[in-house]
């Protein structure tokens, strides 16, 4: 079993056993019981620390850039969404939207499990967080935060949550309200835009530590060219042509110097494979390979020399912690921003279905309507991915 498997393993057992030991600080949200249910621990986690946002200006400032780069947001996702459904459709495009998760399946965004689950415990408590400040700041008073365990039998999936009074929440300005909803998705851009800060500061480094020997394919779709040419996750592309491949740019590159049914002489790190390109599902004239790539790296032996084997390793992982960290704050952020049902997007969007329209009635079909149309969008991204 591979450190990913044993890691998540024993992350389940861990979970399960504190949730049994704090049972009577636990509840339970029944969906397929004892399917598919919730369990939330209800604390006063960071309680204090919201109370310091309370009638501040600056989070007030926040709350109100919050509410424009929101619908922003909301209108790139929204757009980006029924755009890239519709190439799908026309056989041009593939789903944009699939469910992350530490496992590899088809259909499924694949995340090793220590990022996912380190990254997804982060980007919630930004999140979380945030929406918590922010209505402190509008004098909302926080009931209680903690932790929430989307489960799967066992404990699986875990999040934060915070819990303003709603009723004191529905009683404010439009405007508060807003802030409050749209806090939570722009702090993690924000948040995601910190770490690409980070990139910037580690380059350096990690372009002293390692030595680029070519890059290393991270998904090699099945039934596509690739596969069929006898490609496999974790092979080491070194050349195509004869030409040699450090980046995924120079695959692109090359396959852009190509028609589709070309032959193109692959060398990896282990065997050369005559491949025959396809046709680009979003351009039939384009060479298509049906591969996702990054640079393959390796310790440089000099930094080796001067700070031992493990600092390599421990930078590599950092490395890969804060691109995921900085790719699911992305995806996660602005995908919290469709005008979908709970989602912060669909509370927004409902509290403007209200101002437009002055029957309430009016405006909930309509919030209703939006919200089932893009569920349905959706569905179609996730369930194109499993079948196509």
């Amino acid at each position: 079993m591979s450190i990913d498997g044993i890691a998540a393993l024993v992350f389940i057992v861990i979970l399960a056993v504190f949730l049994f030991l704090k049972r009577k600080q636990v509840q339970l949200q029944k969906a397929l019981f004892p399917v598919l249910y919730v369990m939330l621990y209800r604390s006063s986690f960071g309680l204090r620390a919201m109370e310091y946002a309370k009638n501040s200006r600056l989070v007030k400032l926040f709350g109100d850039i919050s509410i424009i780069a929101g619908f922003l947001g909301m209108i790139l996702i929204s757009a980006e969404l029924i755009w890239e459904t519709a190439k799908v459709f026309l056989g041009q495009g593939i789903p944009s939207i699939q469910p992350v998760l530490p496992i590899e399946a088809k259909g499924v965004f694949f995340v090793p499990f220590l990022y996912w689950i380190l990254s997804i415990f982060a980007l919630a408590l930004v999140h979380e967080f945030s929406h918590g400040i922010v209505a402190r700041a509008y004098n909302v008073p926080v009931k209680s935060s903690g932790f929430a365990f989307l489960c799967l039998l066992v404990p699986i999936v875990p999040a934060a949550f915070v819990e303003p009074d709603e009723k004191v929440v529905q009683k404010r300005p439009y405007r508060q309200q807003l802030g409050i909803f749209a806090a939570g998705s722009i702090s993690n851009l924000l948040f995601a835009l910190v770490i690409f800060g980070l990139f910037g500061i580690l380059s350096p480094i990690l372009t002293s530590a390692f030595d680029q020997t070519g890059v290393e394919l991270i998904s090699v779709t099945e039934n596509d060219p690739a596969f069929a040419g006898g490609l496999r996750q974790g092979d080491i592309i070194q050349s195509i042509n004869n030409i040699p491949v450090i980046s995924p740019q120079n695959i692109t590159q090359l396959l852009s110097n190509m028609s589709p049914g070309d032959t193109a002489q692959v060398a990896t790190a282990n065997n050369s494979l005559n491949i025959t390109v396809g046709a680009h599902p979003e351009n039939n004239s384009t060479a298509y390979l049906g591969i996702q790539a990054k640079i393959h790296f390796i310790p440089n032996e000099q930094f080796v020399a001067s700070y031992g084997s493990l600092v390599p390793l421990v930078l590599k992982w950092f490395a890969g912690f804060i691109y995921w960290l900085f790719m699911l704050n992305i995806g996660i952020g602005l995908f919290n921003l469709l005008p979908i049902g709970p989602l912060d997007g669909g509370r927004m969007f409902q509290l403007v279905c209200f101002k437009i329209f002055k029957n309430k009635l009016t405006a909930l079909k309509i919030w209703t309507y939006v919200s089932g149309f893009f569920i349905l969008l959706i569905l179609a991204n996730m369930f194109t991915g499993f079948i196509k």
